[in-house]
């Protein structure tokens, strides 16, 4: 079965510094065991979203791009997250579901029309983004 995964970032993860938070280095949450879920990590005014950390893109210090369940341990200075994985059921109508709810939950989204993929892997299948730059997301298909 194909596999599809919905990434987001934006303004609102690096300007609230969000996208340092040491949630996002507990070992069950880079091992997968458990999601990460932060009252502050929110894509709408409904909750906080729910983030699969161990296949995020997280920066490290030196410029490259690596999966949170390949983050160095300890991790090095001046990691951060450059893209979270939302948790979704992994299906192009469970990725589109979530972001309607987003849409219906105040965080206006629309149709991003983006030339080249965000993320280094996968086939863009479709992008959104808000009106304001505060985020942005892109379904892949792995």
């Amino acid at each position: 079965m194909t596999e599809y995964a919905l990434y987001a970032w934006g303004n609102f993860l690096y300007e609230t510094g969000l996208d340092r938070i040491g949630d996002w280095l507990a070992p069950e949450v880079l091992r997968g065991e458990r999601v990460l879920v932060n009252d502050d990590l929110c894509l709408s005014d409904a909750g906080p979203a729910e983030v699969d950390a161990a296949a995020s893109l997280f920066e490290v210090g030196d410029g490259a791009w690596v999966l949170g369940r390949d983050l160095a341990r300890p991790a090095p200075d001046g990691w951060r997250v450059v893209r979270m994985r939302l948790v979704t059921d992994n299906t192009v109508a469970g990725a589109e579901e979530l972001v309607a709810r987003l849409d219906e939950e105040g965080t206006e989204l629309g149709p991003a029309d983006l030339e080249d993929n965000p993320l280094p892997f996968g086939t863009l299948v479709a992008a959104w983004e808000d009106p304001n730059g505060q985020w942005d997301l892109a379904l892949v298909r792995l």
